[in-house]
């Protein structure tokens, strides 16, 4: 008489260990808060921003029709009320009515304590603090220019501070990327 035996195989063990690891490496995180949640999010949908008008900047490159510029201030990203670009103008407002609802425009929640701070370079730390509301395009090679359409040679860093810091970092050729 054979006696059957009982148990998990090692097969079946190995299985239920990863899935434990996968379920422990990312719904446990969620329970214990969301530190940082807002900030990584606010970061992607800037970027989007960024990339989407340096994108609208090297395919439409008639400067006297489109204005390819963006403005950030301590609350918000986004494409300024001035069309044509005119290298003297101070609005600091965004278009409002339809282009807010365009995808060029980032807005923080109105109940997040989130803040926005530029630096005049592409490194993760150092740069000199830029006094916001600040005002600057892309141009037709996809270069961050100032207002005047000088290229920012030492390239930008905007940090989205709350809980953690996150970073954007847009090079001096026009790369766009979180650092």
């Amino acid at each position: 008489m054979r006696k059957t035996s009982t148990g998990f195989t090692l097969v079946e063990l190995i299985i239920v260990i990863v899935l434990l690891g996968i379920v422990s490496a990312t719904a446990l995180p969620k329970l214990f808060g969301n530190a940082g949640t807002d900030e990584i999010t606010a970061q992607d949908q800037m970027i989007s921003v960024l990339r989407r008008m340096q994108i609208q900047a090297m395919q439409q490159t008639n400067t006297a029709t489109f204005c390819h510029q963006l403005i950030l201030t301590q609350t918000q990203l986004g494409f300024p009320n001035v069309l044509p670009c005119d290298p003297t103008e101070t609005n600091t407002q965004l278009t409002a009515g339809a282009n807010q609802n365009s995808g060029l425009q980032f807005m923080r929640p109105a109940n997040s304590s989130l803040g926005l701070s530029l630096f005049n370079t592409a490194l993760p730390a150092g740069g000199t603090s830029q006094t916001l509301p600040f005002l600057f395009r892309f141009n037709s090679l996809g270069q961050p220019v100032t207002n005047a359409g000088a290229v920012i040679s030492s390239g930008l860093r905007i940090e989205i501070t709350d809980v953690v810091t996150y970073r954007i970092c847009i090079e001096r050729e026009g790369y766009i990327h979180p650092c």
